[in-house]
């Protein structure tokens, strides 16, 4: 390589190891540690939009604005950024969130968000980048993780207008979507195409309204047919996960334990004794009330479309 040229890095490929990882509909998180000396880091250009949680380290940084004193450094770079950002003394560590540059294009279309690097400061942006790297440390990559990319990068768009406290029509749509196809790998952008909103708005509405992602509230549905299926039946467990979508036997028996408190086998022994109800059960200890809204809505939302057949 010339000294005229610069060093590209492609989606997802950043200077420091990586400890941590998930990927999935066009993203991709990481946990990195960076060790190398600070001359090591050359003036290099990332082909994808992408975000850096700083989690250790002293962070040298060209994006615009200031990081605050009590938050941890967090940093967006548009697509084709070019610097050489790095950490003083070679030594740090730091969670990437990456979006493919078909997927940034896709769902950055019709927005105003930054055209350059910049430091994120509003805690609420720094909420939902918590929120993203405890998928990472699940290794978890669903419509939930999506759904929260997404609204990270609408938290960006200036254009934003202020919306109405009543939910929307097509919010019922989606919901109804998600509820009878809760089963599929489905995206973000594939239930906003079917409603007619950007996948962005989507995002944001749905959890303002509900408390809650898409990918939550299809985990939600998912759970909600194993625990039948586990009730009423005696099918192996893995033929449960698959039955109810999930992935496999350890995907679902690891989400069944994290919201549930206890192994799906322990759960079916118990469950002729009735001691967990389907309708109590929390989720990711989000609490009740929230599921109760939910589930009230998908109630509607049911009600409503067998009205319009």
């Amino acid at each position: 390589m010339s000294a005229t040229d610069t060093l590209r890095l492609a989606p997802g490929q950043f200077f420091g190891g990586a400890r941590l990882s998930c990927s999935g509909h066009g993203i991709d998180v990481s946990h990195r540690i960076a060790e190398g000396a600070p001359e090591e880091v050359l003036t290099h250009t990332h082909e994808d939009a992408h975000f850096i949680l700083v989690t250790g380290g002293d962070y040298v940084s060209a994006a615009g604005g200031r990081p605050v004193a009590d938050r941890p450094v967090l940093v967006y770079n548009p697509p084709g950024t070019t610097h050489r950002d790095h950490f003083q003394g070679g030594r740090g560590s730091f969670f990437a969130i990456s979006l493919s540059p078909s997927h940034a294009a896709a769902v950055l279309a019709g927005t105003a968000t930054p055209d350059a690097p910049v430091h994120l400061v509003a805690p609420a942006q720094h909420a939902l980048v918590r929120r993203i790297a405890g998928f990472c440390a699940q290794r978890a990559a669903d419509l939930s993780l999506e759904g929260l990319c997404l609204e990270l990068l609408g938290s960006m768009d200036v254009k934003v207008l202020p919306e109405s406290q009543a939910p929307p029509a097509w919010l019922y749509c989606a919901l109804e979507l998600l509820y009878d196809r809760y089963a599929e790998d489905l995206t973000i952008a594939d239930i906003a195409g079917s409603v007619g909103v950007h996948p962005i708005h989507l995002a944001r509405t749905f959890r303002r309204h509900f408390r809650c992602t898409p990918g939550e509230f299809a985990r939600f549905r998912r759970l909600e047919k194993a625990l039948d299926l586990l009730g009423r039946t005696s099918l192996p467990l893995a033929e449960v996960a698959l039955t109810s979508g999930f992935a496999d036997q350890s995907h679902f028996s690891k989400a069944f334990a994290r919201c549930l408190g206890l192994p799906p086998g322990e759960y079916r022994m118990l469950a002729g004794g009735n001691a967990f109800p389907s309708a109590g059960f929390q989720n990711d200890n989000t609490g009740f009330s929230g599921w109760a809204k939910v589930t009230a809505w998908a109630a509607a939302a049911r009600a409503s479309t067998r009205r319009r057949i």
